[in-house]
């Protein structure tokens, strides 16, 4: 159980990294409200996160989020969440505005690798492209590949990208088995993550859409034939923060699993057509799928920035060339 670390600034250490007086603290987060609290910090910083995270992100592992705190005063947050026995994922690195430049990041940063015993875990990262030398050198991180945050508007023609005929059909999640969806889930992820997946699919106000294909095996007769469904890709896109002062909710896309160009274009397509006209979404594509980049560019989506995605101790085995939207830059 991680407890906390405290120090003083008359620390040698406090001093190297140029901090401010006052105890500075790392623990645990407490409750919901304070991963809650977090979210609210990424909302501030422009981030989009959704309206329903914090209890899907929870749920998966509620030891995995900590709160840096000065004097008591809660001032910035990271997580580092498990995923089974080998994997875990780090994100929401966040010091509040007024107490930056101080070191207490990297001290953040430090504190959690340290306390979470994570040497036996492959651990997945994202992070600002100009910062990915810094994590390098101090936990080891090795870059993988950059991503862009890409922003479209909802249309009223509700074609995003244009159609191809295909066998493939999209149907609601709540018709395909849900251990199929985590085994092909699982199969591009790199690792199972049923428990966030159940909770993922069912927040309020998202909409998830598996592609499948149907055969039907041959019988003597007909009525001996029987239908197998395959899943070739699933979608997700959830209500988000647009900004930390506005009251009307974005979307993000998030995750686009497919096993081909044609598949990812229709699930894109059928998730951006629920978008209302004018209301802005935003989705993460790896640059290592020129396909999904192409989807970007055909839609005309606008990049808003971009960011890296780092391994240590490996990468688990993701299917990259499957990702057409990242689940969340903050759980991977």
């Amino acid at each position: 159980m991680f407890q906390g670390l405290q120090s003083k600034d008359s620390d040698a250490a406090e001093s190297e990294l140029g901090g401010s007086p006052g105890t500075f603290r790392v623990r645990q987060v407490a409750s919901l409200s304070e991963v809650s609290l977090i979210l609210e910090w990424a909302a501030a910083e422009g981030w989009n996160p959704g309206v329903h995270d914090a209890e899907s992100f929870y749920l998966q592992d509620a030891t995995g989020f900590y709160l840096a705190e000065l004097d008591g005063v809660p001032i910035g947050g990271f997580s580092m969440v498990k995923y089974g026995e080998n994997f875990a994922f780090g994100g929401f690195l966040i010091i509040k505005p007024a107490f930056r430049g101080k070191g207490y990041a990297l001290r953040l940063y430090k504190a959690v690798m340290e306390a979470s015993d994570m040497s036996d875990r492959t651990i997945g990262l994202y992070g600002m492209v100009h910062l990915q030398d810094t994590y390098s050198r101090i936990g080891g991180a090795q870059f993988a590949w950059k991503q862009s945050r890409f922003r479209g508007v909802g249309t009223d023609d509700a074609k995003g990208v244009k159609q191809v005929d295909s066998p493939v059909a999209i149907v609601s999640v709540k018709e395909v088995d849900f251990e199929h969806l985590c085994v092909f889930d699982a199969s591009v992820f790199g690792t199972a993550r049923p428990t966030f997946l159940k909770s993922w699919i069912s927040q309020p106000g998202m909409v998830a859409l598996v592609a499948v294909v149907t055969t039907t095996a041959c019988g003597e007769d007909e009525d001996a034939r029987s239908k197998e469904t395959t899943i070739v890709g699933c979608g997700c896109i959830r209500l988000s923060v647009e900004s930390y002062k506005d009251a009307n909710f974005s979307r993000r896309i998030g995750p686009i699993f497919a096993e081909s160009a044609a598949v990812g274009s229709q699930l894109f397509a059928a998730l951006t057509a629920t978008v209302p006209l004018g209301i802005p979404y935003y989705i993460d594509v790896p640059h290592t799928n020129e396909s999904a980049m192409e989807i970007a560019r055909e839609a005309s989506l606008q990049s808003v920035y971009q960011t890296a995605r780092m391994f240590i101790n490996g990468d688990r085995g993701v299917k990259c060339s499957m990702i057409y939207g990242i689940t969340s830059l903050e759980l991977g």
